[in-house]
């Protein structure tokens, strides 16, 4: 989800730069190599195998013979029927199925933007009511879900918290001040899963299922709080960073809220079918 996210926060900016790079570079056959796949590929060739950066010239003339060579190809593969053989076939659904995907996301966000205005109003909303409230906690983050379970059994055995996180957290610095985050802010942290695990504990508590982001997968404590946060700054004081996070947050909620009532609706078979439901949940 989080890769769909950052789709979506570049839509406008890819969006322009495609219509305008429609237009034919070469063609091959008959058949239109664009400016759009001259530059897509040429960003592949930024840099040679032995590290030296490419200038845009000489990326775009390698990505030009890289692309006209693909499409000579391409074009005998047809001819050849293998873009009908099963296997084929599939790996073009595959890249078709995700094209699709992110021109649909691309086009969502183009008609139903997150806008400054809609973000300042939410937060002074909140800062008005008193709404903005910070929690002392602890975390331990790790790469897999089975590490995050089994320091989570480990906790349940009566392990001591900070003495874990020092031994098994992946997060910078976590190691020597046993997973301290200090007080948190709920309000401006980038992905909501994580905030929303927060807030549903209670002093003292740790999640007991393995908390998966963006970042790996958590095991978090609190340790106070909730409190209100002392004359928490206006929209326009906060920082960079926070409004961007407040943005993101917000466009990862709504595509999450798009794909819940698509996925909602959509008819499920197969043996996999079980699994995906069941990885939707963890989420």
């Amino acid at each position: 989800m989080s890769q769909t996210a950052a789709a979506a926060d570049n839509a406008k900016a890819d969006k322009a730069i495609a219509d305008k790079g429609l237009a034919a570079d070469v063609i091959v056959n008959g058949q239109i190599i664009s400016e759009n796949h001259i530059r897509l590929m040429a960003a592949g060739f930024e840099k040679e195998k032995s590290g030296q950066a490419l200038s845009g010239a000489d990326a775009r003339a390698a990505a030009r013979t890289e692309l006209i060579t693909e499409e000579v190809l391409a074009q005998e593969a047809r001819r050849s029927g293998l873009d009908k053989t099963p296997a084929v076939a599939d790996l073009l659904a595959f890249q078709n199925r995700e094209i699709l995907a992110r021109a649909y996301l691309e086009d969502y966000f183009a008609k139903n933007p997150v806008t400054e205005a809609s973000l300042r109003s939410a937060y002074e909303w909140n800062r008005a009511n008193g709404k903005i409230q910070e929690y002392k906690i602890r975390q331990i983050l790790l790469p897999t879900a089975d590490e995050a379970a089994s320091v989570i059994a480990q906790l349940g055995k009566g392990g001591d918290f900070i003495e874990l996180a020092k031994r098994n957290t992946r997060d910078p610095g976590g190691q020597n001040n046993g997973g301290d985050l200090g007080w948190f802010r709920p309000d401006v942290f980038v992905d909501h899963h994580f905030s929303d695990a927060v807030v549903a504990l209670k002093k003292g508590e740790y999640n007991k299922t393995p908390l998966r982001t963006r970042f790996g997968w958590h095991v978090i404590k609190l340790e106070e709080g909730p409190r209100p946060v002392s004359k928490p700054e206006s929209y326009d004081e906060l920082s960079d960073n926070a409004r961007e996070a407040l943005r993101q947050k917000t466009a990862q909620q709504q595509i999450e809220n798009l794909t819940a009532r698509l996925t909602a609706k959509a008819r499920l078979a197969g043996p996999g079918a079980g699994g995906a439901q069941n990885d939707k949940a963890a989420k």
